[in-house]
């Protein structure tokens, strides 16, 4: 979405938004149980271990949660208009449930529910990340 910030990089966070980029959805592994989790941390909360892998996953998942906003919580959000902010379960992920703070895009008051089936899709910053948004499956 034009106008919006990039996110801030870190040596943590900083393939996630890479691949963002790149329109491809990375999602950190414990290099040794296999849980996957996010937002990326420098530990697995499953079993302690230092170990980092990344799986490019396909990004489908359900709604999870859900709000709209009708005032923008920073200004950098103000040409949005009123917006949700969505908290989507990715399917295919190991261990505890993967949740990604997001927006679901194409979606009016109705028909966004607990529950709506949606594939990611890619809003881009720049030449090089892209923020990664949802929109419903057909």
């Amino acid at each position: 979405m034009p106008g919006l910030p990039a996110p801030g990089l870190s040596p943590m966070s900083a393939p996630y938004w890479r691949a963002a980029g790149e329109r491809r959805l990375l999602i950190q592994r414990c290099g040794d149980c296999g849980t996957h989790r996010h937002p990326p941390t420098p530990a697995c909360y499953a079993c302690g271990s230092l170990a980092i892998d990344w799986d490019e996953v396909a990004g489908t998942g359900r709604v999870y949660s859900f709000v709209w906003t009708h005032r923008p919580v920073v200004e950098f959000f103000e040409n949005l208009g009123v917006y949700n902010v969505a908290v989507i379960e990715l399917g295919g992920t190991e261990g505890e449930p993967v949740r990604i703070l997001s927006r679901v895009n194409g979606v009016d008051r109705d028909s966004l529910v607990v529950g709506l089936e949606v594939r990611v899709d890619f809003d881009p910053i720049d030449d090089e990340i892209a923020l990664p948004v949802f929109v419903p499956l057909p």
